[in-house]
């Protein structure tokens, strides 16, 4: 039962991670160490999704489910959850597309604020 509890913990720990990577730049606009966290994460994750890496919150998730003698899935992690939620097979290729366009949006804002800080040519 405690593996169960543990693996279950590790997943909103996870879904945690992947909500600070959509959203990091909203909640780290007024933060630099937040914001250079923040990109570091989102190219983590694009590095995982464009080399079909598992991240290795996925791999201890399914460590622990083993040892509580559940099935594990085969998929990646947003992609198992996904299908869970809303029952269509999400193919790997919008996962990246996905992942580019959170990089760019979140990019698009650091920028955006960036400039906003220069001060205006006189």
């Amino acid at each position: 039962m405690w593996y169960e509890v543990a693996a279950d913990l590790i997943a909103v720990v996870h879904l945690g991670f992947l909500a600070f990577v959509v959203l990091g730049a909203i909640l780290g606009r007024h933060n630099r160490w937040w914001r250079l966290v923040h990109i570091a994460a989102m190219a983590y994750g694009v590095l995982i999704e464009v080399f079909y890496w598992y991240c290795p919150l996925t791999y201890l998730e399914q460590y622990l489910r083993r040892l509580a003698g559940r099935g594990i899935y085969e998929e990646a992690f947003i992609a198992h959850y996904l299908n869970k939620i809303i029952y269509v097979n999400v193919p790997q290729w919008s996962l990246i597309l996905a992942a580019l366009v959170v990089l760019g949006a979140n990019l698009g804002l650091y920028i955006h604020l960036w400039q906003r800080r220069q001060p205006l040519p006189q």
